[in-house]
């Protein structure tokens, strides 16, 4: 943390509150946590600041002191909480796609004629085969198509050409989408464990 532009507190300055200490390291951290929600989680923008917000909240009940060590508590909070948010937030929307599942019938009964599950496959390959079909449903129109494109069969290059990207730029959506599916799909089956 700086004060104006240097990296050492001057002698002069009276030492911060702890409401005065969260503002700073809220005004100086909140992109930078957003940012890192979003690569290490593979969040959208919008749910990555609502898991840092709900984090910044929990900070602020929390009485951090004055001075440099309180600095470094709370960014320690900080970075156990965001994570920790973000895990429960991939959480809840698994259990909401369990839910929906439940609830809506004409999915699964949709699921046998999609091609994706196989007489042969064993039961888990079945059951991690929907998920990831559901999970597939939740995503953006953009990447929904995407991943229509590469469950077709069609190469990266052709899905590039098909979506109007570089090959570089369908690879890393590629890889967005797909890890957050990944991830959603396997902290829905360890939950159900």
């Amino acid at each position: 943390m700086s004060y104006e532009g240097s990296s050492a507190k001057p002698q002069d300055q009276a030492p911060q509150s702890s409401s005065q200490l969260l503002k700073s390291y809220f005004r100086e951290n909140f992109g930078p946590w957003v940012g890192f929600v979003q690569r290490r989680f593979s969040l959208p923008r919008g749910d990555s600041e609502d898991v840092v917000m709900t984090a910044f909240r929990e900070a602020a009940a929390q009485e951090w002191g004055e001075g440099e060590d309180a600095l470094d508590r709370l960014g320690s909070f900080m970075g156990a909480r965001v994570q920790w948010r973000a895990k429960d937030h991939l959480k809840s929307e698994a259990r909401r796609l369990r839910h929906e599942v439940a609830c809506d019938t004409a999915v699964t009964q949709d699921l046998p004629d999609s091609g994706l599950v196989q007489p042969e496959q064993s039961f888990a390959e079945q059951e991690d085969l929907k998920r990831v079909h559901l999970v597939i449903q939740q995503l953006s129109p953009r990447d929904r198509k995407h991943a229509s494109l590469v469950l077709d069969g069609l190469t990266p290059q052709e899905c590039a050409l098909e979506l109007g990207l570089t090959e570089v730029n369908e690879r890393v959506r590629r890889h967005r989408w797909m890890s957050r599916v990944t991830q959603i799909v396997q902290l829905d089956r360890e939950e159900q464990r």
